[in-house]
């Protein structure tokens, strides 16, 4: 039985991390293949980590119970130390319920010509465990940018909503969960973001690369078939101007959902078949349609009058053996039968293939996709396919053909690195996916047409890469490079400090 203490700090920690991250093994959100550049220690996927509850002296440790207890802190946090040591921990044997307490710092300094920024952030980080099954995850964070704020505005963490003063830009975030991972089943709540399929230069899907949103999701698995359901709050892109008062309308985001159902087919070890459904809808409460998993959500959103946007999608991974996998997707966005081999503009549609080749040391990827004009756009600020400003599709977005190659690499206990090279070949019209296509083809929405690579023709090179260094158990340093080729070379450098402890 647990004791009235351990319930007591487990209630603590629920509150004080509300935001919980789950960490479910054996996911459909946890796809094989992803992406592991790095150009940040903070923007990282905690869905991505694993936490296991270490054993630990019974009862409550921190810095401060002894004089010892401070120097063995001490010593942890400023020299080299193959000791775990957090700012505080909890141990219940009985129970077999475990946390831990982190705090963090950083600093990131990115150098771009004239434009140099600095970002200096502080946070917390709990983890938790309650035996096999229960696990809580919590991060926060809160930090200024300084420099060329500017330049600032267009860094990844910069994704959602921020301050701008004089002088610096203020912002900060929470993610986490709380999930329960049984046997046959999974459920999680929190908040936090998600790629759904294999890839490497980013899912046609369903995106992580946007700023987190709260989530309910649930997994069943029976035999050779497993469900995945999930259901998401998301912000809309703009405000909806309904009222005189213009402070009032500043405020006045329309409720935004994404829905998602997934059914997987293994038969065995080397082959897995998925098929599923998203929808984003909103300006109205949580639709009970949607929270149905197992019927026909295109079905159900015609029966809604059409105002919804669905997408349908379906992929398969073949694993040729343990250490080399293939595989590919395709998302309809929207067709119509008796128009699906022209060039109708309505037939929107994006397609992703890949290998993969696994070792213990490294991974070595090769992608190609392609993504039809308007692909992904709607005509409703809440139906868009996007989250608080960014797209939850593919984030090169549409009108697009790709090619990326993705090379990670462990060179020892200490160093990692890795470099992505990628090309784009794309249109402009049908490129963004914010565009409303009533008004780009009123008046002939049912015989418009649209090629491939309509518009003014660009052609994009990009290459990436990071060696991340961990000489210090609580220390970790990150050197980045970004550049990116349009009419010249515009390049990013970027070195990193994170001291967690």
């Amino acid at each position: 039985m647990i004791h009235s203490k351990s319930w007591g700090l487990l209630l603590l920690l629920l509150w004080a991390g509300s935001m919980l991250n789950a960490l479910i093994q054996d996911s459909a959100f946890m796809p094989p293949v992803r992406s592991l550049m790095k150009s940040s220690l903070i923007a990282r996927n905690p869905w991505h980590e694993h936490y296991a509850s270490r054993l630990r002296d019974e009862g409550l440790t921190h810095p401060f119970e002894s004089s010892q207890g401070f120097l063995r802190h001490l010593k942890s946090a400023l020299l080299i130390d193959d000791e775990d040591v957090n700012l505080i921990s909890y141990r219940d044997q009985e129970s077999g319920f475990g946390a831990d307490l982190k705090v963090l710092a950083g600093y990131e300094h990115s150098f771009i010509d004239d434009e140099d920024y600095q970002f200096w952030y502080k946070g917390l980080d709990l983890k938790a465990s309650a035996g096999k099954r229960l696990h809580l995850f919590s991060r926060w964070y809160n930090g200024a940018f300084y420099g060329n704020l500017d330049a600032a505005e267009e860094d990844p963490l910069v994704d959602g909503y921020f301050k701008r003063f004089n002088q610096r830009i203020q912002l900060d975030n929470v993610n986490g969960a709380i999930s329960y991972d049984a046997e046959n089943y999974s459920l999680a709540l929190g908040r936090g973001t998600f790629q759904i399929s294999p890839s490497v230069s980013g899912s046609i899907i369903l995106s992580d690369r946007v700023n987190d949103y709260a989530y309910f999701l649930a997994e069943g698995r029976a035999g050779a078939f497993s469900f995945s359901f999930l259901h998401g709050s998301l912000m809309a892109d703009s405000t909806y101007s309904t009222m005189q008062n213009n402070i009032v309308n500043d405020r006045n985001y329309p409720d935004k959902f994404i829905a998602l159902h997934q059914m997987n087919y293994r038969p065995n070890q080397a082959w897995d078949l998925y098929l599923g459904e998203s929808v984003i809808y909103g300006n109205r409460s949580i639709d009970l349609n949607y929270i149905l998993p197992n019927s026909f959500w295109r079905a159900v959103e015609h029966n809604l009058w059409d105002r919804d946007n669905v997408l349908i999608y379906g992929g398969i991974i073949h694993r040729m053996n343990p250490g080399l996998t293939l595989y590919g997707q395709v998302a309809i966005d929207e067709f119509s039968y008796g128009k699906v081999f022209s060039n109708w503009w309505g037939n929107k549609y994006a397609l992703q293939s890949g290998i993969a080749y696994t070792t213990v040391n490294s991974s070595t990827n090769l992608e190609i996709t392609a993504v039809r004009p308007y692909t992904y756009a709607h005509f409703q600020n809440h139906t868009m396919y996007s989250h608080d400003g960014r797209p939850l599709g593919y984030p090169l977005g549409s009108n697009v053909a790709n090619i990326t190659m993705e090379h990670y690499q462990v060179f020892n206990d200490f160093l990692d690195g890795a470099i992505n090279l990628s090309y784009s070949y794309r249109g402009s019209e049908g490129s963004d996916w914010r565009e409303n296509y009533h008004d780009v083809f009123a008046g002939q929405i049912d015989d418009a047409e649209v090629k491939w690579f309509a518009g003014e023709i660009s052609r994009d090179y990009a290459i990436s890469g990071y060696l991340g260094l961990q000489l210090f158990w609580h220390h970790e340093l990150l050197l980045s490079y970004q550049g990116k080729y349009l009419e010249d070379w515009q390049h990013k450098v970027s070195g990193c400090w994170q001291f967690k402890f």
